[in-house]
């Protein structure tokens, strides 16, 4: 639902683009999100296309183009979108609902071996960092995270700069402004509290979309035994994403 605080957010993304000022990739992507929830995808995919792959948006702004792709019915483009963001390359910084969604398209457009490829590859990519996070939420931070402190105060971490260690944490655990609060006020406490909330949030998220999987996986086996290539999936299946912030 599109509440006040979007239109005004909305509003205020407008005057800084009338006023000749650069939009930040942040402003770019809640613009975005806004034009999604009020169904103009097409104005949508332009916007998230102007995000660039130097940012730290970039592979959020691919994936929720392929949504908008997706629920505009163009299958291809949301496939070729997601064939970047889910490439061993990225595989420790994409979200579980970005495997899914790419599951979900090939099955709708009857591609039932990519569907099984991609449940396989769900569990793979999802298996180590339901580990890691379990850990962190089960043990003090580390050492390796500490060792970051500095650089998350000042805000030089990224996704980039993480690498494969990106999933040894929660996603975007570096944006996250109770974190960064948490440590210029050198509280350790409230540091180790609040990055094992962001763990357990993303181990929700994991266990939501591993639900989805199984709807999909159900529903392969229902088509394999009657075909029927482009029948809806149950209403069971959420087709929400993306959300505005």
């Amino acid at each position: 639902m599109v509440t006040l605080k979007h239109l005004l957010l909305s509003l205020a993304t407008i005057s800084v683009s009338l006023s000749g000022l650069a939009l930040t990739d942040a402003q770019i992507m809640e613009s975005a999100r806004l034009d999604f929830a009020n169904g103009n995808f097409s104005q949508a995919i332009k916007s998230y296309a102007t995000v660039p792959a130097s940012s730290d948006f970039w592979l959020d702004s691919i994936e929720e183009k392929a949504w908008a792709h997706t629920r505009q019915g163009q299958y291809e483009s949301a496939l070729g979108d997601l064939q970047t963001v889910t490439s061993s390359f990225w595989s420790s910084q994409v979200g579980p609902e970005t495997y899914v969604l790419s599951t979900f398209v090939s099955l709708k457009i009857c591609a039932y071996k990519d569907v099984v490829k991609k449940i396989d590859l769900f569990k793979k990519r999802m298996l180590p960092r339901v580990e890691a996070l379990e850990k962190l939420v089960a043990e003090p931070l580390t050492s390796e995270f500490w060792k970051l402190a500095e650089p998350l105060k000042k805000g030089t971490v990224t996704m980039v700069s993480l690498g494969a260690n990106t999933e040894k944490f929660p996603r975007y655990f570096f944006r996250d402004k109770q974190v960064i609060d948490a440590l210029k006020s050198e509280q350790r406490s409230r540091v180790e509290d609040r990055m094992k909330q962001l763990a357990k949030a993303d181990l929700a998220e994991i266990s939501l979309n591993l639900k989805k999987m199984k709807i999909i996986d159900v529903e392969l086996i229902q088509k394999i035994l009657t075909p029927a290539c482009g029948r809806r999936l149950p209403r069971a299946f959420p087709m929400s994403r993306p959300t505005t912030s």
